[in-house]
């Protein structure tokens, strides 16, 4: 039976929220995947979830924990060559502005279940 476990220890949460055309998802994740596939192998990077909104295609949202501060994101993080492209080829799809809020953890309360 799966039970939940402590979620890696994080200094900080970044969510972002971006909505596009839904005629443009596919393309829009043909260029997320590299990026993503590049952040999750930092070692930072706690945990890295991305969603669709099941009600308005095309509005996606992804939660990233990371296991230094926002100060380190912003100036060692966000400033990889990695993002450059990904940001160039979406930013221009977006139907409204990019979402980033960045949120502090509340002790014991980051669970995930694990099988």
């Amino acid at each position: 039976m799966p039970s939940p476990v402590l979620a890696p220890k994080v200094s900080f949460i970044l969510q972002i929220k971006v909505t596009i055309d839904p005629k443009d998802r596919a393309t829009f994740l043909e260029h997320f995947k590299p990026v993503y596939e590049a952040v999750i192998i930092e070692p930072e990077c706690a945990y890295f979830f991305i969603g669709e909104n099941a009600q308005e295609p095309g509005v996606f949202r992804w939660t990233e924990g990371w296991t230094k501060d926002v100060n380190w994101f912003m100036t060692n993080q966000i400033t990889k060559a990695y993002y450059e492209p990904y940001l160039k080829a979406t930013e221009p799809m977006f139907t409204s502005p990019r979402v980033a809020e960045m949120y502090s953890p509340i002790e014991g309360m980051g669970h995930i279940t694990m099988e």
